[in-house]
């Protein structure tokens, strides 16, 4: 099974948003292995915030070969996109980390350090709501790989 590690700054409060991380982590079982790690969000100003969060994340990205963060300028694809992506990373033996930023988003010197960088949308969702989606799309990009019926 793949290893993929989800990084997040902050918990998931809202019960629903907690039910679907399960509902996917249960789904994405037979293809992967997901570890889920959540940070604590750093506090006051918000520059002194993101240095000191980059500084906590930097041990956890140097224990993957492909650390990826969330961001908005970060790349877009689509769902067929995203599975060739995830297969060519499996295919070199790739390790994996996504990771969900504070609410002020990552240290620009941190985006600058980590090449990959991936968009869900150009819209702005709620934390809790793009670590759902991140997982969805994990899952759907697993079934195009294996060519199962759920993407449609």
């Amino acid at each position: 099974m793949y290893p993929i590690g989800l990084i997040a700054f902050g918990r998931l409060r809202l019960e629903p948003c907690r039910g679907l991380e399960r509902h996917y982590l249960d789904m994405l079982r037979p293809y992967a292995r997901m570890e889920v790690a959540e940070l604590t969000e750093g506090k006051g100003d918000p520059a002194r915030q993101l240095k000191e969060e980059a500084e906590r994340l930097r041990p956890k990205l140097k224990a993957v070969t492909c650390p990826v963060l969330l961001t908005p300028e970060g790349k877009l694809r689509d769902s067929e996109a995203l599975a060739r992506w995830l297969g060519e990373r499996m295919d070199r033996g790739a390790s994996l980390a996504f990771v969900l930023g504070s609410s002020h988003g990552f240290d620009p010197a941190l985006k600058a350090e980590v090449k990959e960088q991936l968009s869900l949308s150009p819209m702005t969702f709620p934390h809790e709501l793009s670590r759902v989606m991140l997982l969805e799309q994990l899952y759907r990009a697993f079934t195009i790989l294996r060519g199962k019926d759920y993407h449609k």
